[in-house]
């Protein structure tokens, strides 16, 4: 179980014992509800899962920062909150490399700041139809075991929301700035697929049988 005042949030144990952990973040206007069946949905058994809920109320669901202009302060606040978990988390006795993140769209943004400015390694970050906020001197700010931390990222070419090259120059950026990042691309729009959900397993497992070599 896991014990957090910071997120309204869902914590779904492993089938199998485990002390590997995925925290899942929703996209712009949704929540943690439907990712309720998440942990069948991906089907790695040998995940504990902790949804969590965005603090900002919006529409019918929830934001994790305001638009434009006010996304800069936002992203770095709702940052903090997530370091501060990560934090409680490794209290409690999650090891940071054990701790994956996934996050869709507005959630992939989020998920992908924290792995840039967490001075940890962590178990792995999965983005799905993501972007990407980059501060300035965010390379210098880079942990040698922050790069240590594997990626992957999977945006549709059909996207009109968030347009795949701005992503791809994004996942770019990263690479070059040293993080090992895997990258797919599929005939999709705005959407999390049951297409990419095998590949997404088989990375994750790839990721959990090179944390147990190690």
């Amino acid at each position: 179980m896991i014990k957090t005042q910071l997120f309204k949030h869902k914590f779904i144990p492993a089938k199998k014992k485990s002390e590997r952990l995925m925290i899942v973040l929703h996209g712009k206007g949704d929540s943690l509800r439907p990712f309720r069946h998440f942990d069948d949905e991906l089907n790695v058994p040998e995940l504990n899962y902790l949804l969590l809920n965005a603090p900002k109320k919006f529409l019918d669901g929830y934001s994790w920062y305001g638009d434009p202009p006010y996304e800069r302060g936002g992203v770095v606040k709702i940052r903090e909150k997530l370091l501060q978990l990560l934090g409680e988390l490794e209290m409690q006795g999650w090891k940071s490399e054990n701790i994956f993140l996934f996050g869709f769209s507005q959630g992939c943004l989020i998920g992908a700041d924290v792995g840039m400015n967490y001075p940890k390694r962590l178990g792995g970050i999965v983005g799905i139809s993501g972007y990407f906020h980059f501060y300035p001197r965010w390379r210098k700010q880079l942990s040698r075991d922050a790069l240590k931390t594997p990626w992957m990222f999977t945006h549709g070419r059909k996207d009109d929301l968030l347009k795949i090259d701005e992503t791809k120059h994004g996942v770019e950026k990263l690479r070059d700035a040293g993080f090992k990042v895997d990258w797919l691309e599929l005939e999709k729009d705005h959407v999390l697929t049951d297409e990419e959900m095998p590949v997404i397993r088989r990375w994750i497992r790839d990721q959990i049988k090179g944390l147990q070599k190690s």
